[in-house]
């Protein structure tokens, strides 16, 4: 493995194409499993009855392998006899004739869908520890005040929670971007390639065809690109704070 590899790969649309959509598949699993998983913390945090039975089911998710909710997931998409896809035509949501699997941009809608469902009970579990340990005399200083929902939220809630939100973001953030399971089980990369992730091509490129090498230097770009950008986030978060305290 040369510098040769790295020229090769560079000059190969088919690699860009791959960088480009693991981010776009990172960017929609990171955002969406954290937006779930911090409205189902909320939620159970205000208690209410069945609270307790919930919380254990939103845990299942996350206890199941990944390879298993992949074929759980292609099972309920499926064109023909999955409940999902049959629930959607019942309801002329989409046309009859559709696949979640025919296209590129539905295929990795449906993955990203089967992963956020496995992903947002990490973020739920964490905040909803965290939520447990706000201080109830800020809670009721700012409610006293006369701080509505939306106000509690921002000065109080937030502010108490983001350490948490930002350190389960970047592990997420990792787990997706080295994603391979469930885009294997339920699209294998297709169709034409249209959801082929750095991690998919890696494999195929290391046990299909052979070519270590290309495989070992898309790895070494897979965890370049991974940490430059969480030295990006770094950076820019503490250029923000820098900006704030002026």
């Amino acid at each position: 493995m040369g510098i040769s590899n790295y020229i090769k790969l560079f000059s190969d649309i088919r690699v860009w194409a791959a960088v480009q959509r693991t981010f776009i598949w990172t960017f929609f699993n990171v955002g969406s499993a954290l937006l779930l998983g911090l409205g189902s913390a909320l939620l159970l945090s205000g208690g209410f009855r069945g609270s307790g039975f919930i919380k254990s089911l939103v845990l299942i998710p996350w206890v199941l392998p990944s390879v298993i909710t992949g074929y759980i997931w292609s099972l309920m998409l499926q064109e023909d006899a999955g409940i999902i896809s049959y629930c959607l035509k019942l309801l002329q949501i989409v046309p009859k004739d559709f696949s979640w699997f025919r296209t590129g941009a539905t295929s990795m809608a449906a993955a990203i869908m089967a992963n956020t469902w496995r992903a947002f009970p990490f973020f739920t579990l964490m905040l909803f520890a965290k939520l447990n340990t706000i201080p109830q005399d800020h809670v009721e200083a700012a409610t006293i005040e006369g701080a509505n929902r939306k106000q509690l939220f921002r000065y109080v809630t937030f502010p108490y929670i983001k350490s948490t939100i930002i350190t389960c973001t970047y592990l997420c953030f990792i787990w997706s971007f080295n994603a391979y399971d469930i885009l294997k089980v339920m699209t294998n990369g297709g169709p034409a390639e249209l959801t082929t992730t750095m991690s998919i091509m890696v494999q195929r490129e290391a046990f299909q065809y052979y070519e270590i090498s290309n495989a070992s230097t898309m790895s070494v770009i897979m965890f370049f690109l991974m940490v430059g950008i969480i030295v990006i986030v770094n950076l820019a978060g503490k250029l923000l704070r820098k900006v704030r305290h002026v």
